[in-house]
């Protein structure tokens, strides 16, 4: 009998205990992952910026305003969509944000941060939008490589030999025992997709265009993030009809589905449409151009300089011209004393 090709890896992790308001938290590496994803899609910004002379800090400003709206709204659409269970048993997980991630909540979020940013700073939106997906899909392939390795996306059961198959399959048993112990034994032990494997692959794929073949450099605002969106909402629509959908080894709460979808699925669709609009029919206008310009903003940076310095420069000068009339003014009564002296003498007398 074949076996998969891919094991079934298990990472250690870390269980903290008794936390004020949300009770018993693990720690896994997939957290620590996603700061690394966070950190290094970051610089990939910055890169970008640069590139497109872009007001680095308008740039990080953004960056920092839309992961925190992702993250949150991640969180958000996790807990109330998927396991609306946890918010019935305790209110409170709504604020632990490590306790579940929706990845499509997370880039609906960073949307909704990034209009009401731009829109308060007066900005154009697209080039922008490049940026941050520039970015975004480096740390795509550490958030799905975290995915891939603590196993948060399980698929459809599936044979041993199956292409692209993952197993024998984790089951954790009651109370905390082991993987391998009776609970699961040899006759129970399933293969199954594992979603996050298979869509950290793509990602490595379409980062790599993006990066080594896409003109992103030339491209006009908005095509970067059309492209990317008309890529991987299909992707991600089509992968979710392979999630598991019943309790079964391994998946103790399948996914909540809303008219046989699951909620990932609907955000798939609109973003479709956006990478439709984006790639095919919006029209560039002067306006996409009228972002803050890095170059404008050093050259204002220098002028205050110089200006700056000028003051100073009066100020030093002023402040010396002070201190001349203050001497001077000091002396006055000395010289006129001499004076006074020198008046007084009487005349010399003829010899």
């Amino acid at each position: 009998m074949l076996h998969a090709l891919i094991p079934y890896i298990t990472t250690p992790e870390y269980t903290f205990r008794d936390l004020p308001f949300v009770g018993d938290k693990t720690l896994t590496i997939f957290g620590t992952l996603v700061a690394i994803g966070v950190l290094l899609g970051a610089k990939r910004c910055l890169a970008f910026a640069k590139v497109k002379d872009i007001d680095e800090t308008v740039a990080v400003d953004l960056m920092w305003w839309t992961t925190i709206t992702g993250f949150i709204v991640a969180h958000w659409v996790s807990v109330l969509f998927y396991f609306p269970h946890q918010v019935q048993e305790n209110p409170l997980i709504l604020l632990w944000i490590p306790s579940g991630l929706s990845s499509v909540g997370g880039m609906f979020g960073a949307l909704l941060g990034m209009r009401f940013f731009l829109f308060r700073r007066k900005q154009p939106v697209l080039v922008y939008a490049d940026m941050l997906m520039f970015g975004f899909l480096l740390g795509w392939c550490f958030g799905r490589l975290g995915c891939t390795l603590v196993h948060d996306h399980p698929g459809r059961i599936v044979p041993p030999d199956t292409f692209f198959a993952v197993g024998p399959w984790g089951c954790p048993c009651p109370e905390g025992g082991p993987l391998k112990s009776a609970c699961c034994a040899p006759s129970q032990e399933i293969w199954r997709y594992d979603l996050g494997l298979i869509e950290w692959v793509i990602t490595i794929v379409l980062t790599s265009f993006v990066y080594f073949i896409y003109p992103w450099r030339t491209a006009r605002p908005g095509q970067l993030t059309g492209l990317c969106t008309m890529v991987y909402a299909p992707t991600r629509f089509v992968l979710d009809f392979l999630r598991e959908d019943t309790r079964s080894i391994g998946v103790s709460t399948p996914d909540l589905r809303y008219a046989n979808l699951t909620t990932a699925q609907y955000f798939c669709i609109f973003f479709f449409f956006i990478g439709v609009y984006l790639l095919f029919f919006r029209k560039p206008n002067d306006g996409d151009m009228g972002y803050a310009k890095d170059s404008e903003r050093l050259a204002r940076e220098r002028e205050e300089k110089s200006d700056a310095s000028e003051l100073d420069d009066k100020a030093t000068s002023t402040e010396a011209n002070h201190d001349d009339v203050a001497e001077q003014t000091d002396n006055a009564p000395a010289d006129a004393d001499d004076n006074s002296a020198s008046d007084s003498r009487p005349p010399a007398q003829p010899g």
